[in-house]
């Protein structure tokens, strides 16, 4: 297969990545758990996107807009602002309170993990439609964000979900710190970092 067409998210496009990340995580363990189904996830990756990871981040997406990923460049601050409302009301609206009080459980730990490490990037989530994965799109996405990680000579973090992405993420450069469970009953994560290059 041909590589990807790649290009960098524009600011207003979190409806096109909120809908990437919702498919590409919608058998996500993990977020099954926090958002107590599928119904929360678009709205909020959605919310997250235009609030914070296309205001004080950075992302690409392919042109076909099937896959895409969201990052945090050192030094930014993780927070909604005027994007909390729209966020907690999104998350009860769609997954209910108990939805709300997970991604709170589920937020406040992996704020606590990440502030155990030198400054990083920060790599929110590398998603890519079911229909294309394995043919090499997931690497190319990240081999393009590395390019930027590396020239700053920066390392990266990031909470894997998915067991069966250990390996993907090993290729590129990650290895993991903790298998971790968030709070009772949430599925396990897979906390990696990758030295600096």
């Amino acid at each position: 297969m041909a590589a990807p067409s790649i290009r960098q998210l524009e600011r207003g496009e979190h409806d096109l990545i909120g809908r990437i990340i919702a498919t590409g995580f919608a058998d996500d363990t993990v977020n099954l758990w926090v958002f107590a189904g599928e119904g929360a996830m678009k709205p909020t990756f959605t919310t997250m996107a235009e609030y914070l990871y296309l205001t004080r981040g950075f992302g690409h997406v392919t042109a076909d807009g099937l896959a895409g990923t969201l990052w945090l460049p050192p030094g930014a601050k993780k927070g909604y602002g005027l994007g909390n409302l729209s966020l907690g009301a999104s998350i009860i609206r769609h997954g209910g309170l108990q939805a709300l009080k997970n991604s709170l459980m589920i937020d406040a730990f992996m704020a606590k993990k990440r502030k155990l490490h030198p400054p990083h990037f920060y790599l929110f989530a590398i998603a890519v439609d079911p229909s294309l994965q394995g043919k090499g799109i997931g690497g190319a996405l990240m081999r393009e964000a590395l390019t930027r990680v590396d020239a700053a000579g920066m390392p990266a973090y990031l909470e894997n979900s998915k067991e069966q992405n250990i390996s993907f993420y090993q290729n590129h450069g990650f290895e993991i710190l903790e298998e971790a469970v968030p709070a009772n009953g949430c599925p396990p994560m897979w906390l990696m970092w990758r030295k600096a290059n």
